[in-house]
C-alpha cells in the first residue's frame, strides 16, 4: 500500500525549526513500516536568508519571510509553529482556520484570551493538534506515567521537580528575543518551567494550589546592540505546589545554576514506594520498592536502576536498537512521530492545545502572585 504524503510547513527557522525539520526528515529510521511520510514543502523566517538556507540544507522547496504563503499552499497539510511566543496565537488561528493540522511549540500563547481562543478555534476547526511537550515522550518519561498508572507508588505523598540550565549567568550575555518580555511573555517560567509543569501534570494529574517566587539575577543586561537595557524576565523561580490527588511538592527551574547543562530532574515518594530520576543520566529510572523485603541483610530492599534506554514502546525497531543510549532529539522526534500519526488516523492527539492552554493560565496566575508571598487555587 503506497504511503500518505503529508506536505509540512515549518514556520521560524530558528534552534527549534532546524530540531523538528531533523525530526520530520529522520522519522522513517526510527519508526519502520510507517504507513505515512513527511515532504518539506515551505519553510518561513522574519529573516528571509535563515529560512533560505535551510531550504538549501534540507530540501524545502521554497522559502519565505512571510508566514501566509506556508497556509495558503493547497500542498501543505501540516504548520508548525518555531516562533517567538507572542506571534503564536495569530498563526495557529490562522492555520487551523485554514484547514491545516498544527504542532505548537511551548509555551502555546501569552495571554488568557488568546489561550482561550486558541481553543475554540481548534475545536471549530475539526483538525488535529498537538503541543510540543517533548518530555512526554522518551522512554524513561513512558516509564515513569507507567509507574504511576500502575499504583507503584500508592498513595502519593510528595515529589520535587528541578530544571536547571546555567545559560543567563554571564551578566554580560545578551539572551536574544526571550530577554524581551513582550514577545516571550515571561521569562524562566514560560521558557523552562512550561516543561517542568507540564510534566508534573502529566505524572501526577491536575494542580490545586500554587505559589511562587522568583529571581532577577542581572537587572539589566545588553540588547543586540550591546546598549544596557532593563531585565524584567526572571532568571530562576520556585513553586510551591499541592496537586488534587493530595500529593504536595517542590518545582524549581533556573538558568543561573553554574555548573548545570539541561538538569532536569524528578523525584517522586508514596507510601510503596518511590523514584529518582536525572537527565543527565537519562537511560535509568532508579526505583525503590517499599514491599520489597528488608531480610536477611537488607533482603531486596534498595533503589533499582532500571534500563529505559532507548526502548520506545511505540517503535517497532528501536532504532539504534534497545541497548543503545537515548538523546536530547529522542524525545522530540518521539513527540512529532505521535502528532503525524494521529493525523493519519485522525485521531486526537495528546498533550493536546487545550492542555497547552491549561498551563499558560497556570503560569499566568503564578505571575500574579509571584514573589507576593500568596496562592492561587485551580
Amino acid at each position: 500500500m503506497a504511503q500518505k504524503v503529508y506536505g509540512v510547513g515549518i514556520i521560524g527557522a530558528g534552534f527549534m525549526g532546524k530540531t523538528h525539520t531533523y525530526n520530520y526528515v529522520n522519522m522513517p529510521l526510527f519508526y519502520d513500516g510507517l504507513p505515512f511520510r513527511t515532504k518539506l514543502v515551505g519553510i518561513c523566517n522574519r529573516t528571509l536568508s535563515k529560512a533560505e538556507q535551510l531550504r538549501d540544507d534540507f530540501g524545502y522547496e521554497f522559502a519565505t519571510s512571510d508566514y501566509r504563503e506556508l497556509i495558503e499552499r493547497k500542498d501543505i497539510h501540516v504548520i508548525d509553529v518555531c516562533t517567538p511566543n507572542n506571534v503564536h496565537r495569530e498563526q495557529i488561528v490562522a492555520a487551523l482556520q485554514a484547514g491545516k493540522h498544527v504542532y505548537a511549540d511551548k509555551p502555546l500563547c501569552i495571554t488568557d484570551g488568546e489561550a482561550d481562543e486558541i481553543v475554540r478555534a481548534h475545536e471549530r476547526s475539526g483538525m488535529i493538534a498537538q503541543m510540543a511537550f517533548h518530555n512526554r515522550f522518551y522512554p524513561w518519561s513512558k516509564k515513569i506515567k507507567a509507574l504511576v498508572d500502575d499504583g507503584f507508588f500508592g498513595n502519593l505523598i510528595t515529589f520535587r521537580a528541578t530544571y536547571y540550565h546555567s545559560s543567563n549567568i554571564k551578566t554580560k550575555k545578551f539572551r536574544g528575543w526571550k530577554q524581551d518580555r513582550a514577545l516571550a511573555g515571561g521569562g524562566t517560567l514560560v521558557d523552562m518551567g512550561s516543561h517542568a509543569l507540564d510534566l508534573v501534570y502529566y505524572f501526577l494529574g491536575e494542580y490545586e494550589r500554587l505559589s511562587m517566587e522568583s529571581v532577577i539575577l542581572w537587572p539589566e543586561r545588553p540588547d543586540e546592540q550591546g546598549n544596557m537595557v532593563k531585565i524584567e524576565s526572571e532568571d530562576h523561580i520556585l513553586l510551591n505546589a499541592k496537586m488534587r490527588n493530595g500529593a504536595i511538592g517542590t518545582i524549581e527551574v533556573s538558568k543561573i545554576i553554574a555548573g548545570s547543562n539541561d538538569d532536569l530532574c524528578l523525584e517522586i515518594y508514596g507510601t510503596d514506594g518511590a523514584l529518582k530520576f536525572n537527565s543527565m543520566d537519562q537511560n535509568y529510572v532508579y526505583a525503590y520498592d517499599n514491599r520489597d523485603p528488608d531480610s536477611p541483610i537488607g533482603g531486596r530492599k534498595g533503589y533499582r536502576a532500571i534500563e529505559t534506554m532507548n526502548k520506545d514502546p511505540d517503535s517497532k525497531g528501536n532504532f539504534p536498537g534497545p541497548r543503545f543510549d537515548i538523546g536530547w532529539l529522542r524525545g522530540h522526534l518521539g513527540s512529532q512521530y505521535n502528532f503525524m500519526r494521529c493525523v493519519h488516523e485522525n485521531k486526537p492527539a495528546s498533550p493536546s492545545l487545550k492542555d497547552g492552554a491549561y498551563i499558560q493560565k497556570i503560569m499566568n496566575r503564578l505571575y500574579q502572585v509571584n514573589n507576593k508571598g500568596e496562592r492561587v487555587s485551580f
